[in-house]
């Protein structure tokens, strides 16, 4: 149950939070992502191929058009340069950031549009052992977050009104986040740019009607919920706004609205996504303890290795379990200073539809948020790894990583 904390027990439950002028401060849970975004929605796309979707990596719409009864939807192969027709019945514009911009594409009006926040977080060593998140209130008014990721801290965030979905840090956003960090924690050495390992930077897509003020007035207060505007005619959907936590209950809405076009949805009451079974947990716990695979876990993990394995994979990490039976050289961590061994990135080739090696180090993984760019680049496993994932052209995807992230600023 949530509870409410004065000043002197917010100084006993976490020594680091400056009270001074706090008036008051209170405890809830909540769930909170273990990797990363990406990795989340990742395990979506995963899940769903698993049961016959068909998904696509790298691959941008041209624009559609209606005709004959069906869209069809001219798109390019960002890689190679194919270009491709997808028919379909209905078309979905589920582009974040960019739903305005396809809709101009295809000729579509819609009832709203989007405004763009851009939003940024710093990833620093780790400020506290304790695996609370900190929330204050920012100079601006807004959320601030101190976020636990193992032996990092991440925090932010920023709300910077901008045009564009294109967007990076500023030295003004870093020193923001740094200022308002410094200002609520008394920490023996306050942070500065010198102890940023990662950069986090995006746009929140606010929806707003498209005839309006554009939330000119009362930035802040603009809603983070989600529009769905649909085209009956032409059966077309354009999905404005929201938020991450909500993608299930947007997904829900969606399938209703697919299934009143007449789109049939089969097996409508079986559930694709979440955990399996408990019994297939069971079995895996006891097949991992009978291995003693806590064993291999490595010294500087914050989490059992037969724990983190059924959290990123779950039915899948029996498989891991059987090449570490084999060889236990699969469980050795690859790349120092991260929690992944040999068989996951084996896993990963196979599954996760990896073209590029930022695709593993920041959308899969989370390693480019938690160890600076020069010790990864200097990490003596990462060629293996590269081999693993790309095989003869893992010298080419190596340099490609390292030059396009040079080249970027970061």
């Amino acid at each position: 149950m949530p509870r409410r904390f004065s000043r002197q027990a917010i100084a006993h439950e976490e020594p680091l939070v400056d009270t001074r002028y706090a008036a008051g401060g209170c405890e809830y849970s909540d769930a909170y992502l273990h990797d990363n975004d990406s990795r989340f929605v990742f395990q979506f796309v995963r899940s769903a191929m698993d049961r016959g979707c068909i998904a696509a990596n790298y691959v941008e719409s041209l624009g559609a058009r209606r005709a004959g009864g069906y869209w069809r939807t001219r798109v390019r192969d960002v890689i190679n340069g194919r270009t491709l027709e997808i028919c379909s019945k209905v078309l979905i514009n589920a582009a974040g950031p960019f739903v305005d911009e396809h809709n101009a594409l295809t000729g579509e009006e819609t009832d709203h549009h989007h405004l763009f926040s851009k939003g940024i977080h710093l990833i620093v060593p780790q400020i506290t052992p304790k695996q609370r998140i900190l929330t204050f209130f920012a100079d601006d008014g807004r959320l601030f977050f101190v976020i636990p990721m193992g032996v990092r801290t991440c925090i932010g965030t920023t709300d910077t009104r901008v045009d564009s979905p294109f967007t990076e840090v500023t030295d003004e956003d870093r020193q923001f986040v740094l200022d308002n960090i410094n200002k609520r924690l008394k920490i023996a050495r306050p942070l500065s740019r010198a102890d940023i390992i990662a950069e986090r930077c995006g746009v929140r897509p606010l929806v707003v009607k498209a005839r309006g003020d554009g939330g000119l007035r009362d930035w802040m207060q603009l809603s983070r919920k989600h529009e769905i505007d649909v085209n009956w005619a032409t059966a077309h959907l354009s999905i404005f706004g929201g938020k991450l936590t909500d993608c299930v209950n947007v997904g829900d809405e969606v399938s209703k609205i697919v299934t009143r076009l007449g789109v049939a949805l089969p097996y409508r009451q079986y559930k694709w996504y979440g955990e399996p079974h408990p019994s297939v947990r069971e079995e895996y716990m006891h097949q991992a303890r009978l291995m003693n695979l806590d064993s291999y876990t490595s010294p500087e993990s914050i989490e059992s290795l037969s724990s983190r394995l059924w959290r990123r994979y779950d039915q899948q990490a029996l498989a891991l379990l059987a090449e570490i039976r084999e060889n236990p050289r699969q469980a050795e961590v690859l790349i120092k200073g991260t929690d992944y061994i040999r068989c996951e990135i084996r896993l990963a080739r196979h599954q996760e539809m990896i073209v590029k090696l930022e695709d593993f180090l920041r959308r899969r993984s989370k390693i480019a948020l938690v160890v600076r760019r020069e010790d990864i680049r200097n990490a003596n496993g990462l060629m293996e790894a590269c081999e693993i994932l790309f095989g003869d052209q893992a010298r080419e995807k190596y340099d490609e990583y390292f030059l396009e992230r040079s080249d970027a600023g970061g």
